[in-house]
Formats: C-alpha cells, structure tokens, sequence
C-alpha cells in the first residue's frame, strides 16, 4: 500500500513553472505596491531560462551601443556571478529609503 497522493487517471500534469511569467508575476507585484524597482540580477541559468522561455525577445540589449545594458521589460537585467536565482532590488520597502531585493523562484 503506497502512501503517497494518487493521481486521478488521465489527470494532466501541472503545468511546469515558468521564470518568465513568475518574474513578470513579482515586478507587477512590487510595482503595483508602490515600490520602485531599481534592477534585476539572474544567474547565467536563469538568463538562458528567460530567453528559452521567452525568446529572443525576453531579454533586449540597449540600443545604445556605447552601453552594456540589458532590459527586461522596462527593468535593466544584470548577470551575476555571486548569487543563486534572480533578484528583483527595490527602493520604497525599507525605511530610510534603502534598497531591498526579492528572489523570484517556483513556489514551494
């Protein structure tokens, strides 16, 4: 007798979760709070996950050639080498007006 949760038969699996729409999720969140978003860093995993995902389009390069900048949506989008995820930093949550972060990652 097994005693893990059964499957109702021809129950479709849960769809997989997906950075692109839990990042999009946590930006309108916070910006939606009145919060201002100051950048985003994702793990070169992550990076990859968001243009699979997304496509070419996710992450846009500035069209400013001079600069090395990239943008998700209206945010810029860093690489980081130091942290696991990706961090959404903010301005308005802490007071003193210092800047917090978000990690954005499938639910548990």
């Amino acid at each position: 007798m097994a005693n893990q949760a059964q499957r109702v038969a021809n129950e479709p699996p849960a769809p997989a979760w997906r950075l692109t729409e839990g990042l999009n999720e946590k930006l309108t969140d916070l910006t939606g709070r009145g919060f201002e978003v100051l950048w985003i860093e994702a793990s070169v995993e992550d990076l990859t996950r968001l243009v699979l995902e997304g496509g070419e389009t996710a992450i846009r390069l500035d069209p400013d050639p001079s600069l090395d900048r990239a943008w998700f949506g209206e945010v810029e989008i860093r690489h980081t080498t130091t942290r696991q995820m990706t961090w959404i930093f903010l301005r308005g949550e802490v007071a003193g007006g210092e800047v917090s972060a978000h990690i954005v990652g499938p639910p548990d």
